[in-house]
């Protein structure tokens, strides 16, 4: 009898799992390593401190907090409220994943910066593209960000970003232009 209540139970379990592992399959696919970056930008949006902090190691989150520059309200800061309807999206635009010898170098660095060991079983380099939609407007920034495995969670590796250096892409654009134009707004 205990066997056959075992079985079954066994068996809804099994059942369970595959009808929740066919949920969301419409969605588009998402890489494990993409998560902390894309709750990065989904808790920017709404302005939880939290949810933000918890992307990054404990280590790097607990400095952010301990600094002399730390605020409360550091994300209104960030990504300020508009009166206008805002939206910031994000988009991996390349990635590489790190071999050993990197991971170790992270792991040594992370050390000297944190004073914490941290056990890094996989690492990929990515460069992030932010964008944030403001009534007629585009902004993006480019950020190069590094995010790690430890424990099988991946964790945006480093400081906690406390900067964001939105430019319309029109200003973007004007500044290749002056560039490769030689122009330097310095020099006037």
């Amino acid at each position: 009898m205990k066997k056959h209540k075992k079985l079954i139970c066994t068996a809804a379990a099994a059942a369970a799992a595959l009808a929740l592992s066919a949920c969301g399959k419409e969605a588009e696919p998402s890489v494990n390593y993409e998560q902390p970056v894309r709750t990065l930008a989904q808790t920017m949006q709404a302005y939880d401190e939290r949810g933000y902090l918890a992307c990054f190691t404990s280590a790097a989150a607990q400095s952010y907090r301990s600094s002399k520059d730390y605020n409360e309200d550091f994300i209104e800061l960030l990504y300020p409220a508009s009166a206008s309807e805002q939206k910031l999206t994000m988009s991996i635009v390349s990635h590489e994943e790190l071999d050993e010898k990197a991971i170790e170098k992270l792991e040594k660095e992370y050390v000297k910066t944190f004073s914490k060991r941290i056990k890094i079983t996989k690492a990929v380099k990515m460069e992030v593209r932010f964008k944030l939609y403001q009534k007629n407007l585009k902004r993006t920034d480019l950020k190069d960000i590094t995010v790690v495995r430890v424990n099988n969670t991946w964790y945006i590796y480093g400081s906690v970003i406390d900067d964001f250096n939105f430019l319309s892409d029109a200003a973007f654009f004007s500044d290749i232009i002056k560039s490769a134009n030689g122009s330097d707004d310095s020099d006037e």
